[in-house]
């Protein structure tokens, strides 16, 4: 008969960092077994970084979709994630060498730093500037001016960074705004943008050799973009849509509904129990929001996601609004079950 009570991984990586010892058993455990101890580390670490790092990013980028849940992560968030991920256990592996009563508290409170560090190693690893800044040379070139050198910080930080600006070599919408809320010129779009870059491009190439390190190197290992012609292009066969039995709006709100009602039972449960309704209700709301069915969105184009669960995620992220929910389904909880 199997023995039941065998500690998992995730166990063996807790035991071991409660002890202090996790780091020196890492280093000198055979190849299989750190195999096993990387594989319950990354289950205790990739939550912790989904909702600590990636989440709060992908929001602040309208990745609506994205924020949703680790399965909806488009693939180039996925990377940075895993990235991310990557970058935390490699903190974990080289520093839990004191011991750790509380290592899920011990890791977010090391998350912000570990990732940071991890993101400096990857722009290394490329060859571009770890901590980018205009040299004295460059500002000078530039005459000193504020926003071409800021122009050319942004340059310098773009070159190394993963992310590509779909078939364009730079992001010229994103350093419009900021061109604006450095000059004040909210009128002239994104015209100059293009012949700024150059500008400041021109000016680096003054110095060959310190352009080609910087610069040159680290974009040519960007990943290219993969492009996909849209539908209408020449050549392309238009496809029938597919009739649907049910409208999507419907299918939508049917599904808010059900989520809703799932939240309701876990919550009159959890604090049926003697939990707290504040905690219960933000446990509860994030994480049946927080992770749609994996077949909600399998007939849906990229981006054109389900909006509810955002906004309700959103909702309990603001103190003031949060505690209007909890008490309004404490209230909801009061009343005689309908059931």
């Amino acid at each position: 008969m199997a023995d039941t009570d065998q500690p998992t991984a995730a166990d063996l990586v807790r035991g071991l960092a409660r002890r202090g010892l996790l780091t020196r058993y890492a280093r000198t455990a055979p190849e299989s077994e750190r195999r096993r101890l990387r594989a319950g580390a990354f289950e205790i670490v990739f939550p912790l970084v989904f909702r600590r790092v990636r989440r709060p990013i992908e929001r602040r980028r309208g990745h609506h979709l994205c924020a949703t849940g680790l399965q909806r992560l488009a693939p180039d968030c996925l990377d940075q994630f895993h990235d991310d991920v990557d970058a935390v256990l490699h903190d974990l592996f080289a520093h839990a060498d004191v011991p750790i009563e509380n290592l899920e508290g011990w890791l977010t409170m090391r998350i912000p730093r570990a990732t940071v560090d991890g993101y400096r190693r990857r722009r290394g690893g490329r060859g571009a500037l770890q901590r980018p800044r205009v040299p004295g040379w460059l500002a000078t070139e530039l005459g000193g001016d504020r926003w071409l050198t800021e122009l050319a910080t942004s340059i310098l930080d773009w070159a190394g960074a993963e992310t590509t600006a779909g078939t364009s070599l730079w992001p010229v919408s994103s350093w419009t705004e900021r061109r604006a809320a450095i000059t004040g010129d909210h009128a002239a779009g994104e015209s100059p943008v293009p012949g700024e870059i150059e500008l400041v491009l021109a000016a680096m190439r003054r110095r060959p050799t310190w352009y080609d390190k910087f610069v040159e190197r680290p974009l040519g290992r960007k990943r290219a973009p993969v492009h996909l012609p849209p539908r209408t292009a020449p050549g392309a066969r238009a496809e029938p849509q597919a009739l649907a039995p049910v409208e999507r709006y419907e299918k939508d709100d049917a599904l808010l509904l059900e989520l809703a009602d799932r939240a309701i039972t876990l919550i009159r449960r959890r604090v049926g129990a003697g939990e707290s309704p504040h905690a219960a209700v933000s446990d509860v709301l994030g994480t049946v929001f927080g992770e749609l069915p994996a077949s909600y969105d399998l007939d849906r184009s990229p981006g054109d996601g389900l909006a509810g669960p955002e906004r309700v995620l959103a909702l309990i992220d603001d103190p003031e609004r949060l505690n209007h929910i909890v008490a309004t389904v404490v209230g909801m909880l009061r009343r005689p079950s309908e059931r």
